[in-house]
């Protein structure tokens, strides 16, 4: 099991930081064989921000040596992922992009200065010099990063690199970039060095690598005996960026036969299988089924950086979940260090083998909640050994998250729930489902601390609505079981005040129950609140289902199956009439409380999740993690 390159933000002002390196070591005292950093610049135009590590001076050899010590004092070995952007230079103001072609950038649309003979044997000077830099600091090896639409990989393939002289045309010439970077560090650093390639297994582009051209290119790259690995991405800057991070909306391992017919095509050398892997039996299958020899898993080791060992152990019950949902990808999109909602040791010293430390002053603790931020409150504080009980308004636990689960799509979110379940069991949390509790709960029980986790309740639009107005929110909705419900066929509409993953789940199940949806937002876009990879699926679903995507406009009046829209940037407004139901998906209020309101009991009181303040999944789950180590 490897981690492969995984953007984390951790570092400052291009710098290896603690938290960088204790990212790597976790995984590696988690069991990871080997770990592959994140992006290492080679040259000074390839920086993009200020959270990416520079390779091409001495700057940061003490933190490479650091690093690269402890993961061997771990167990594992370091490898160092190393990059350049490209035409693809999204982030800083005044870099200038450097490219293979004048093409436009798929996704930024900048146009890259074209590198003459000069600058590409200069820059291959930089890939080999780096190298040798890090074989000095003590790492095992490095791999070219020529995958997802970065500079190898615009090389490689036919799609952007249109160049008529050596270094294009055929796939001798396009892959002459990589050859020569591949030969001067082998130059540089000798042959027990590892050199491993990350490259397309496609593209999914007219005109790109597809499955056949990568295996060519990886047989014709395999025969030089100079690469100990291969990797494989998918995807590009295009609107394929969705393959290179496959969410739950993806089959498990989508990618594995593909990876499949490059293993025969790389002729022995080594191969690594990854995408949407996150069970050992899965991963398991892959190298019994020849379709990899490493395993790559980033999201899974994000999630639980003690995945490879408790899978050694046979202990995959206690591996904390990925559910692919893509929201840590989502965080280091925009910028902000790398987040997981439910692993908040993320990147932190002791992680791979960290339990809740005992309570110096056991308490008896109620919990007033079981969705997602009273669970994580509920067995954390157990397993710090206070007696807890959990008390739930529903027969059963998980609260609105498993209404999300129950969507199209989504259901392994139900995995976060029913891996907090498996906690509260092991921790023996007691249950009390099926009733609101009160204040004679709490002092029956003897409560010395109450952590409230109730939640948030719909918000209903400010919408001028005849009084029989077939007007509902999501989560009724849902939880009246859609259909069953009494609504469906005809056209429904969704109010979109949301825009997160779980609202166009919502709207994949309304397109399934009505003939026609047409989902209306005040915002000029959709999806706002989805990680970029996925708002491509979504966008896709939509399209697909004929949805009618209605921006900019607020719905204000709704009467005799007619909605009045306004224009939220003053523009013409519209009438939208035959409109048989109005679904609504809006900023949420916080429950009343009759625990919060009442005179002030002989416990302490924390609010956590939505009724401290209606946010995210990460917001609650977190809170009610913090909540019980504040204990």
């Amino acid at each position: 099991i490897c981690l492969p390159a995984t953007v984390t933000n951790f570092a400052g002002a291009n710098m290896i930081t603690e938290r960088w390196t204790q990212f790597l070591v976790e995984r590696a005292r988690g069991g990871a064989a080997m770990v592959v950093t994140e992006v290492v610049a080679v040259d000074p135009e390839a920086v993009a921000q200020a959270t990416t590590v520079i390779g091409f001076d001495d700057r940061n050899n003490a933190g490479f040596t650091a690093t690269s010590t402890a993961i061997e004092d771990a167990g594992g070995l370091m490898v160092a992922q190393l990059w350049h952007p490209g035409r693809q230079q999204l982030w800083h103001p005044t870099k200038s992009p450097a490219g293979v072609s004048d093409g436009p950038d798929p996704y930024s649309w900048t146009v890259a200065h074209v590198m003459d003979n000069d600058e590409i044997h200069d820059l291959i000077t930089k890939f080999a010099a780096t190298a040798a830099r890090l074989q000095g600091c003590g790492l095992a090896g490095v791999e070219l990063h020529g995958a997802h639409g970065y500079l190898i990989n615009q090389f490689l393939s036919p799609w952007s690199n249109r160049r008529e002289d050596d270094w294009g045309g055929d796939l001798d010439g396009r892959s002459r970039f990589v050859r020569e970077i591949v030969a001067a560090i082998r130059a540089a650093c000798g042959p027990d060095f590892i050199l491993g390639l990350k490259m397309p297994g496609t593209e999914s582009v007219d005109g790109g690598i597809d499955p056949d051209e990568a295996a060519r290119i990886t047989s014709h790259l395999a025969a030089l005996g100079s690469i100990d690995y291969f990797a494989y991405g998918q995807g590009n800057f295009s609107l394929s960026l969705e393959n290179h991070v496959p969410d739950m909306y993806f089959q498990p391992g989508h990618f594995l036969d593909i990876h499949k017919q490059m293993r025969t095509a790389a002729k022995g050398t080594p191969v690594m299988a990854l995408g949407r892997i996150g069970d050992p039996a899965l991963a398991e299958r892959a190298i019994a089924d020849g379709q990899g020899d490493l395993i790559g898993m980033s999201r899974a080791q994000i999630s639980d950086a003690a995945f490879a060992n408790k899978a050694h152990r046979g202990a995959a019950a206690d591996i904390r979940p990925c559910v692919f949902d893509n929201s840590s990808w989502g965080e280091i999109h925009q910028g902000k260090p790398l987040a997981e909602f439910h692993n908040p040791m993320l990147g932190l010293a002791g992680e791979a083998d960290w339990s809740p430390p005992a309570a110096q002053n056991p308490k008896r603790v109620a919990v007033i909640g079981a969705g997602p931020a009273g669970l994580e409150a509920a067995w954390v504080a157990a397993a710090r050994g206070h007696q807890v009980a959990l008390f739930g308004a529903d027969t059963e636990i998980g609260g609105a998250l498993r209404l999300e689960a129950r969507l199209p799509g989504r259901g392994d979110m139900a995995r976060i729930i029913d891996h907090q379940a498996r906690q509260v069991e092991r921790h023996q949390v007691a249950l009390h489902l099926g009733r609101h509790a009160n204040v004679e709960d709490l002092h029956a029980f003897d409560a010395e601390a109450v952590i409230l986790a109730t939640g948030a309740a719909p918000r209903p639009p400010e919408l001028d609505a005849a009084a029989d107005a077939p007007l509902i929110s999501g989560r009724d909705y849902m939880a009246s079981g859609g259909l069953a419900s009494g609504l469906g066929g005809g056209t429904v509409m969704l109010i979109d005040q949301d825009q997160t993953a779980a609202t166009y789940g919502l709207a994949d199940q309304l397109a399934q129950d009505f003939e026609k949806l047409i989902i209306v937002t005040p915002r000029p876009h959709f999806a706002q609140a989805v990680n970029y990879c996925s708002a491509i699926g979504v966008y896709r679903r939509l399209y697909q289902a004929n949805v009618e995507l209605v921006p900019a406009m607020r719905a204000i009046a709704f009467r005799d199956g007619e909605v009045t829209l306004e224009n939220a940037y003053g523009g013409p407004g519209r009438q939208m009439g035959g409109i048989d139901a109005v679904v609504y998906v809006t900023p949420r209020r916080v429950v009343a409380s009759d625990i919060a309101a009442a005179a002030e009991g002989p416990w302490t009181l924390q609010r956590v999740g939505d009724c401290r303040s209606p946010r995210n999944l990460m917001a609650a789950i977190h809170g009610g993690h913090h909540a019980a180590m504040a204990l």
